[in-house]
Protein backbone atom coordinates (compact mmCIF):
# COMPACT_ATOMS: atom_id res chain seq x y z
CA UNK A 1 0.00 0.00 0.00
CA UNK A 2 3.04 2.23 0.04
CA UNK A 3 3.09 2.71 -3.21
CA UNK A 4 -0.27 3.45 -3.48
CA UNK A 5 -0.14 5.76 -0.62
CA UNK A 6 2.86 7.61 -2.65
CA UNK A 7 0.84 7.86 -5.81
CA UNK A 8 -2.15 9.23 -4.36
CA UNK A 9 -0.54 12.05 -2.84
CA UNK A 10 1.12 12.74 -5.59
CA UNK A 11 -1.96 13.02 -7.73
CA UNK A 12 -3.33 14.93 -5.27
CA UNK A 13 -0.85 17.70 -4.78
CA UNK A 14 -0.47 17.97 -9.06
CA UNK A 15 -4.31 18.71 -9.15
CA UNK A 16 -4.94 21.09 -6.83
CA UNK A 17 -1.52 22.73 -7.87
CA UNK A 18 -2.25 22.94 -11.43
CA UNK A 19 -5.81 23.54 -11.71
CA UNK A 20 -6.77 25.19 -8.77
CA UNK A 21 -3.08 27.35 -7.54
CA UNK A 22 -3.86 25.92 -4.27
CA UNK A 23 -0.57 24.63 -2.21
CA UNK A 24 -1.34 21.62 0.11
CA UNK A 25 0.63 21.24 3.42
CA UNK A 26 0.14 18.09 5.15
CA UNK A 27 -1.77 18.89 8.70
CA UNK A 28 -4.73 18.04 10.93
CA UNK A 29 -8.13 16.80 10.86
CA UNK A 30 -10.81 19.64 10.65
CA UNK A 31 -13.22 19.00 12.97
CA UNK A 32 -15.90 19.58 10.78
CA UNK A 33 -16.58 19.25 6.69
CA UNK A 34 -18.89 21.34 4.49
CA UNK A 35 -18.50 19.25 1.30
CA UNK A 36 -17.81 16.02 0.08
CA UNK A 37 -17.47 14.56 -3.67
CA UNK A 38 -16.95 10.75 -4.50
CA UNK A 39 -15.79 8.33 -7.10
CA UNK A 40 -15.94 4.93 -7.21
CA UNK A 41 -13.96 3.15 -9.48
CA UNK A 42 -13.33 -0.86 -10.62
CA UNK A 43 -11.00 -3.00 -12.60
CA UNK A 44 -7.92 -4.88 -11.32
CA UNK A 45 -8.44 -2.46 -8.26
CA UNK A 46 -11.99 -1.57 -6.82
CA UNK A 47 -12.72 1.43 -4.16
CA UNK A 48 -13.82 4.58 -3.66
CA UNK A 49 -11.68 8.21 -3.34
CA UNK A 50 -13.79 10.72 -1.12
CA UNK A 51 -12.63 14.44 -0.72
CA UNK A 52 -13.72 16.52 2.15
CA UNK A 53 -13.46 20.09 1.93
CA UNK A 54 -14.36 22.62 4.50
CA UNK A 55 -16.45 25.58 2.89
CA UNK A 56 -13.31 28.15 3.00
CA UNK A 57 -11.46 25.84 0.87
CA UNK A 58 -14.15 25.32 -2.00
CA UNK A 59 -15.02 28.44 -2.23
CA UNK A 60 -10.83 29.28 -2.67
CA UNK A 61 -10.60 26.64 -5.37
CA UNK A 62 -13.68 28.09 -7.58
CA UNK A 63 -12.37 31.67 -7.07
CA UNK A 64 -8.89 30.58 -8.19
CA UNK A 65 -10.04 27.60 -10.99
CA UNK A 66 -12.85 30.36 -12.87
CA UNK A 67 -10.77 33.53 -11.74
CA UNK A 68 -13.84 35.08 -9.45
CA UNK A 69 -14.61 37.53 -6.95
CA UNK A 70 -15.20 35.71 -3.25
CA UNK A 71 -19.24 37.35 -3.52
CA UNK A 72 -19.29 35.58 -6.75
CA UNK A 73 -19.40 32.26 -5.77
CA UNK A 74 -22.82 30.31 -5.91
CA UNK A 75 -23.46 26.75 -4.50
CA UNK A 76 -23.89 24.88 -7.69
CA UNK A 77 -20.50 26.63 -8.50
CA UNK A 78 -18.85 24.77 -5.36
CA UNK A 79 -20.67 21.53 -6.27
CA UNK A 80 -19.47 21.43 -9.63
CA UNK A 81 -16.22 21.86 -8.55
CA UNK A 82 -15.59 19.53 -5.83
CA UNK A 83 -17.06 16.95 -8.35
CA UNK A 84 -14.30 18.24 -10.89
CA UNK A 85 -11.25 17.80 -8.42
CA UNK A 86 -12.26 14.37 -7.15
CA UNK A 87 -12.79 13.41 -10.60
CA UNK A 88 -9.18 15.01 -11.87
CA UNK A 89 -7.44 13.29 -8.72
CA UNK A 90 -8.84 10.46 -9.35
CA UNK A 91 -8.55 9.77 -12.41
CA UNK A 92 -4.51 11.07 -12.07
CA UNK A 93 -4.29 8.55 -9.34
CA UNK A 94 -5.64 5.49 -11.71
CA UNK A 95 -3.65 6.62 -14.61
CA UNK A 96 -0.57 6.56 -12.31
CA UNK A 97 -1.64 3.32 -11.04
CA UNK A 98 -1.33 1.16 -13.74
CA UNK A 99 -1.57 3.02 -17.19
CA UNK A 100 -1.67 -0.54 -18.66
CA UNK A 101 -4.69 -1.56 -17.06
CA UNK A 102 -8.51 -0.59 -17.88
CA UNK A 103 -10.65 1.23 -15.04
CA UNK A 104 -14.02 2.80 -15.10
CA UNK A 105 -15.14 5.25 -12.65
CA UNK A 106 -18.07 6.40 -11.56
CA UNK A 107 -19.92 9.95 -12.24
CA UNK A 108 -19.08 12.16 -9.07
CA UNK A 109 -21.49 12.51 -5.66
CA UNK A 110 -21.66 15.71 -3.99
CA UNK A 111 -23.19 16.16 -0.41
CA UNK A 112 -23.16 18.90 1.76
CA UNK A 113 -22.32 18.46 5.36
CA UNK A 114 -21.18 14.57 5.20
CA UNK A 115 -20.76 12.53 7.69
CA UNK A 116 -16.94 11.54 9.05
CA UNK A 117 -15.18 8.91 7.52
CA UNK A 118 -15.85 5.34 8.99
CA UNK A 119 -13.36 3.12 8.32
CA UNK A 120 -14.49 0.29 5.68
CA UNK A 121 -13.94 -3.34 4.51
CA UNK A 122 -10.20 -3.31 2.73
CA UNK A 123 -7.64 -0.88 2.81
CA UNK A 124 -8.38 2.80 3.83
CA UNK A 125 -5.74 5.76 3.74
CA UNK A 126 -6.50 9.26 4.96
CA UNK A 127 -4.89 12.00 3.97
CA UNK A 128 -5.03 15.29 6.00
CA UNK A 129 -4.06 18.80 4.28
CA UNK A 130 -3.82 22.53 5.34
CA UNK A 131 -3.73 25.22 2.53
CA UNK A 132 -3.94 29.22 2.93
CA UNK A 133 -7.91 28.66 3.42
CA UNK A 134 -8.39 26.00 5.65
CA UNK A 135 -8.69 22.03 5.65
CA UNK A 136 -9.23 19.25 3.62
CA UNK A 137 -9.16 15.14 3.62
CA UNK A 138 -9.10 12.74 1.24
CA UNK A 139 -9.80 9.25 1.73
CA UNK A 140 -8.91 6.35 -0.65
CA UNK A 141 -10.85 2.95 0.40
CA UNK A 142 -9.40 0.18 -1.80
CA UNK A 143 -10.24 -3.61 -1.90
CA UNK A 144 -8.01 -5.55 -4.24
Amino acid sequence: MGNVKEILAESIFEVFERMFFIFLEPGGQAPVHDYEAAIRFDGPRRGTIRILFTRPVARLMVRNMLGLDNGAVTEQQVADCVKEAANMVSGNFLVHLDASKKFTMSLPEFSARPSPPQAGPGDALLFDFDCEAGKMRVVLEMQA
